[in-house]
């Protein structure tokens, strides 16, 4: 029997897999499939609508079983894909096949697009079976008896029996071998006071964890099969994994930590990307020292320009107490300290910082307003003020869904925040405060190694690196081609954007545009560059650029091009 998967794409507060990533979902089911010893094909929801019609009737003719998973729990902006949308969905689901239609991932707590809306549930004509429990327990259960046990549970022994097998579907993907895998460490919310209203991870399961032997072992067979770039983003709280319950929260355990990402790095020596994902700011709050020491494990293992993601979500008191969110103002610039000082690291001087905050902010929970606006920009001002970094900032609407308490608070705490209020605080981040991150975090002569080239736009050709949120990169390149891997070094920066040129350039071949897109070479001196070629010394360049403004800006300048001699 053939099976085929549909990756329809989720994005869950734990979950990312949206193109470049390849979400857990895809593989475990992938593995069921293999362990059965069925024969599979695999197809993003983007490669799925760019192909023949007739090749889509027949892989769905030919397959016995189609496992469709789908589902977002959080609103974004995608620029690796498409998720796969509801009608599109109902087109599956009614088209002529071989077998079973099962419908898994977060969809089962709901379907919408868009943050600010409320989810509602489904379950389209055609579809045979929609998984609530785990996706991967039920299916097994499905090819061993035939019949479907709703709500199936997995425990993780079997899980990394699984796990492992369904590596190779990774090859199948169409943006291979550069992919990212969303590896899991845990499941389950770790807080000991209660959920934040908007939560659907905690909904999903008790907090249990990942062993590393576990994850060393799918990672190993991920690297064997040319997975390169790695993300611990299946979890809650990397600072919980391994640690010790107590009645204040899971206090961190450095020496676990420092023994996972041992073992991942003796599994893929090779790897290109070690990055994490969230991080529950409440944990540093409470244990500052462990949670530093912790960090600083991370920091010895991980890959250039991480990030932790931290839901802060909102600062204001009141919001906070209705919304059981996680910490005070205070709070939150103490954690937003904290990982300045031990992820602030560049390992080399033109790299990207080791680890650094993301901040993770909802509008729309129960009882904000204009003020609960005013409470965050606060926040942020003295974030500026204090000359603290910050990797990236995310703003969201939330998402409503049936069975999360802000469904019900909202009924008698509706927010009041105005559409032109919210408009003019997001304004304001992305006008002041991102440029200041940005230039903090990538200045001029920044160096960003493997930024893969996406679409070009004139002599413009954008990218990014595989890694957790990678800043978007346009780079100066007339000649270079959509789909190369480019190392680019940092020339200027927008408001959540980089510009660079590809590193290092020839100064006797790179284009005119090149040169002018240099920090302090306008066209004159790049006219006179160009003039000037062939070059045989650093000091014929120098002569060549003439004087500059800013004391030894000559010198900053021949870092962007090959050494001559």
């Amino acid at each position: 029997m053939k099976a085929l998967i549909i990756d329809g794409y989720v994005d869950e507060p734990a979950c990312f897999g949206v193109p470049p990533y390849i979400s857990p979902y895809v593989r475990y089911a992938a593995g069921v499939f293999f362990s059965r010893g069925l024969d599979v094909s695999y197809r993003t929801c983007d490669a799925w609508r760019t192909s023949p019609k007739e090749e889509r009737c027949e892989l769905l003719g030919q397959s016995g079983v189609v496992f469709v998973v789908m589902g977002l729990t959080v609103p974004g902006r995608y620029r690796g894909g498409s998720p796969l949308t509801l009608r599109e969905l109902e087109a599956i689901a009614v088209s002529p096949r071989g077998g079973k239609l099962i419908l898994a991932g977060p969809v089962h707590a709901g379907y919408t697009l868009r943050g600010g809306t409320r989810a509602v549930k489904i379950l389209p004509e055609g579809v045979d079976f929609l998984a609530s429990g785990d996706p991967e327990a039920s299916l097994n259960a499905f090819l061993r008896n035939g019949e479907w046990v709703e709500g199936a549970r997995r425990d993780y022994k079997w899980l990394d029996e699984i796990a492992p097998l369904g590596a190779r579907i990774a090859k199948q993907h169409p943006a291979y071998p550069d992919v990212i895998a969303e590896m899991e460490l845990s499941r389950g919310c770790d807080r000991v006071d209660g959920r934040c209203s908007f939560c659907t991870e905690g909904a999903v399961a008790l907090y249990e964890e990942r062993s590393a032997a576990g994850v060393a072992d799918e990672v190993r067979a991920l690297a064997a099969c040319g997975v390169g770039a790695f993300r611990l983003g299946r979890c809650a709280n990397i600072l919980a994994w391994g640690g010790e319950p107590t009645a204040r929260g899971i206090r961190p355990n450095p020496s676990r930590m420092e023994k996972l990402y041992a073992a991942i790095r003796q599994a893929a020596p090779n790897l290109s990307a070690l990055h994490t994902d969230n991080c529950n700011p409440l944990t540093l709050a409470t244990f500052p020292h462990e949670s530093r020491s912790c960090l600083e494990a991370i920091v010895r293992h991980n890959t250039e320009g991480d990030g932790l993601s931290l839901g802060i979500e909102c600062v204001d008191p009141a919001v906070r107490a209705l919304n059981n969110l996680k910490v005070s103002l205070e709070e939150a610039i103490a954690t937003v300290r904290l990982i300045n000082e031990a992820g602030f690291v560049r390992r080399t001087p033109n790299a990207l910082p080791a680890l650094l905050p993301g901040l993770n902010f909802i509008v729309g929970l129960a009882g904000d307003s204009k003020e609960s606006l005013a409470w965050n920009r606060r926040f942020l001002q003295t974030l500026l003020d204090e000359d603290l970094a910050v990797r990236r900032i995310n703003i969201r609407r939330a998402m409503v869904f049936p069975e999360s308490r802000l469904a019900n608070l909202l009924d008698e705490n509706a927010s009041s925040v105005r559409e032109r209020e919210y408009r003019r605080w997001k304004e304001w981040v992305r006008e002041e405060v991102d440029p200041a991150m940005l230039a903090r975090v990538a200045p001029d002569g920044t160096l960003l190694r493997g930024v893969i080239a996406e679409e070009r736009s004139g002599n413009l050709l954008f990218g990014r690196q595989l890694g957790s949120y990678p800043p978007l990169a346009g780079v100066v390149s007339p000649d270079r081609e959509v789909g190369e891997k480019l190392d680019v070094m940092v020339t200027d920066r927008g408001s959540r954007s980089l510009t660079g040129v590809v590193h290092p350039l020839d100064v006797d071949k790179c284009s005119r545009a090149e040169l002018v897109a240099l920090p302090g070479i306008g066209k004159a001196r790049a006219e006179r560059l160009i003039a000037g070629r062939p070059y045989g010394s650093p000091e014929e360049i120098k002569k060549s650029l003439g004087a500059l403004d800013a004391p030894g800006i000559e010198e900053n300048l021949l870092k962007y091009f090959l050494p001559v001699s």
